[in-house]
């Protein structure tokens, strides 16, 4: 992860989290097929896992602020270096 919070906002990037939430997308859609014979393309083609896909562009937006906000508290509380020392 390439994300040392010295850059911008800590935590995962918006792309590590795009493809966090996509592997872990795969793993469960993987399981699912094992448990109901279908194939891994129509698991992940199935209302549950398109849907589940679709939220993750929210759920980031979600993660992005969150992490934003957090950083912007910890450099208000001097506890992260803002810079410009």
């Amino acid at each position: 992860m390439e994300n040392d919070g010295q850059n911008g906002p800590l935590g995962m990037s918006e792309t590590e989290l795009y493809e966090f939430l996509d592997e872990l997308l795969q793993e469960e859609a993987v399981e699912a097929a094992s448990m109901t014979g279908n194939s891994l393309e129509e698991e992940l083609g199935s209302p549950g896992f398109a849907a589940a896909a679709a939220a993750n562009s929210y759920a980031i937006k979600l993660i992005m602020a969150n992490n934003a906000y957090i950083t912007r508290q910890l450099l208000d509380q001097g506890v992260l270096p803002n810079g410009e020392e």
